[in-house]
């Protein structure tokens, strides 16, 4: 696990069992702020390589039904 998931985690803790402590909100502020810095960091992971799709052989031209109603 990652160090700021156990903090994150704490810091949830400690705001849900004492929301009206006298250092909540500086608690909340540094949630915010660490939750901007990981949406900062993190980066979309990048396939290897495009995906082809299969070749698949002609179908002649010539295979619709000329059937006249």
């Amino acid at each position: 696990m990652d160090e700021n998931i156990l903090i994150e985690n704490a810091i949830l803790a400690f705001l849900h069992h004492y929301p009206d402590h006298k250092w909540a909100v500086n608690y909340a502020q540094l949630l915010t702020r660490m939750r901007n810095e990981q949406l900062t960091l993190t980066k979309t992971q990048k396939r290897g390589r495009p995906a082809k799709r299969q070749r698949k052989k002609e179908t002649p031209t010539d295979t619709t039904s000329k059937e006249t109603n």
